[in-house]
């Protein structure tokens, strides 16, 4: 209740500070020629009234349940979709008090529309912010309650339990198997069994069930389902039970007679691969002065030496398309050369004499240059998992389809981390940044590697022999 009471304080504060700036930018300030019936006590009269409508709406709207607070693209969707509702609802206020608002301004409404809306977007995000760094810290965190100590259970407590900022607070597991009082993971028990689940969520103080099929017994299962439309204190709610195995995401399809869940074939759909795509071909715009002249520079660089300009790698795209992607050639015919050394393993080997430009290009980065060509393309983005090359080793057939489920990178989760000890480690790093997917977390893996190549640390690569 606490977030849902400072949503609606802030909505409320931008609905009326939108509304009253709509109106001097577009009344008093620009050259108005409307009727001069409708003063400023007028406006502030529809105003007023338009406050509880937009909030009402936007209760309608789904803005202040738990489950679309905090969700990012979902969120600002159902914004959307809720001040188009609402100046549509002023508009039939306006006709219904036509003797008190005859003639309103459209020009009114439409800037109201466009300042509203901006504005509760912004108060949205920096909320959204305060939110997420008062979860980190323990505040607002939902009690949670895991049916199920399987294996896929273990992975989900393990999500919860380093993503703070989910809002989920494992506090025991219910499960048929193990023992009461055992240990499952960092110190987190079995507290009983499905049985006795009401009096468990009772005595423990749970706001929320997550069912994993997999790990209970079918009986138990068809138990909770059958009971889960009765009445009870607690959100009930469903894992996919394939966690460690389905980064996709699911679309739950209700026009068969019987809810189906459908596996998406790509991670990315309508307005999120629309903002990857038009955030992708931004930056190159933003970039192009910069590197279309030193990507011309290398070339002829490599050309006067002699060299190939260019090496070009069968690599595996999203949704398993294979495509030809660009390299400068160097004498470094590794793929997959961390931006931080794994171990004490050497990643690289040469064909040859390095030159102090090759190693330069590959200690950076920089190599990667032609890549913008298969940005442009459509087959890479800015962001993304390491690009695997067909053949290479390091392709785990059982994780592959989920990184496929997005492009592969120029740079991803890998280039800004330098917690691998591991491969193993950085696909982690790799699942959980297709499966926690935002615009605003490209934003900090560029801005971050920005910073990583402007120090061209000796990190950036592993170290190359002199």
């Amino acid at each position: 209740w606490i977030v849902t009471a400072a949503l609606l304080i802030a909505d409320a504060i931008m609905i009326w500070v939108g509304l009253t700036l709509a109106y001097t930018v577009r009344i008093q300030w620009l050259d108005y020629n409307g009727p001069t019936e409708l003063n400023l006590f007028s406006y502030s009269m529809l105003s007023l009234i338009s406050v509880p409508l937009f909030l009402l709406l936007f209760r309608f709207h789904g803005m202040y349940d738990r489950d679309n607070l905090l969700g990012g693209i979902v969120e600002y969707r159902l914004i959307t979709r809720a001040l188009f509702d609402s100046i549509i609802f002023m508009i039939l206020t306006s006709f219904i008090f036509r003797d008190n608002f005859r003639d309103i301004s459209r020009g009114w409404l439409l800037t109201s529309l466009v300042f509203t809306w901006a504005l509760v977007m912004v108060s949205r995000f920096v909320l959204r912010q305060i939110f997420c760094q008062l979860r980190k810290r323990g505040w607002l965190m939902a009690r949670v309650l895991i049916v199920g100590a399987n294996d896929q259970g273990v992975a989900v407590a393990n999500l919860w339990r380093k993503s703070r900022i989910s809002g989920m607070n494992v506090i025991g597991f219910v499960d048929d198997f193990k023992p009461i009082n055992s240990t499952v993971v960092d110190g987190i028990k079995v507290i009983g069994r499905p049985t006795s689940l009401a009096r468990l969520v009772k005595d423990t103080g749970a706001h929320e069930v997550v069912v994993v099929p997999s790990g209970i017994a079918w009986e138990t299962y068809e138990e909770i389902i059958t009971t889960a439309a009765l009445p009870k204190d607690y959100t009930l709610r469903l894992s996919t039970g394939f966690y460690e195995t389905l980064a996709n995401g699911v679309t739950v399809t209700n026009n068969t007679a019987m809810p189906l869940l459908t596996i998406n074939e790509a991670r990315l759909v309508g307005v999120d691969a629309m903002l990857k795509r038009v955030f992708d071909l931004g930056l190159m715009v933003i970039t192009a002065p910069f590197t279309l002249p030193l990507t011309a520079l290398i070339g002829l660089g490599l050309k006067l030496m002699g060299k190939p300009v260019f090496a070009r790698h069968q690599t595996i795209g999203e949704r398993g398309k294979v495509f030809n992607m660009l390299k400068f050639n160097t004498c470094f015919n590794s793929h997959w050369g961390s931006i931080s050394q794994i171990g004490d393993a050497p990643l690289v080997t040469m064909d040859g004499e390095a030159t102090q430009l090759e190693k330069f290009l590959y200690r950076t980065g920089m190599d990667k240059l032609p890549q913008l060509w298969n940005i442009l393309r459509d087959q890479m983005s800015w962001v993304g998992p390491r690009p695997r090359v067909v053949g290479s080793s390091h392709i785990d057939v059982r994780t592959m389809p989920n990184l496929q489920a997005v492009k592969p990178g120029l740079i991803g989760p890998w280039s800004v981390s330098r917690e691998h000890p591991a491969p193993k480690d950085e696909l982690r790093d790799e699942m959980s940044y297709v499966r926690h997917w935002t615009i605003w977390l490209d934003v900090q893996i560029v801005i971050i590697t920005l910073f990583s190549i402007l120090k061209i640390s000796k990190n950036v690569r592993p170290p190359v022999n002199s």
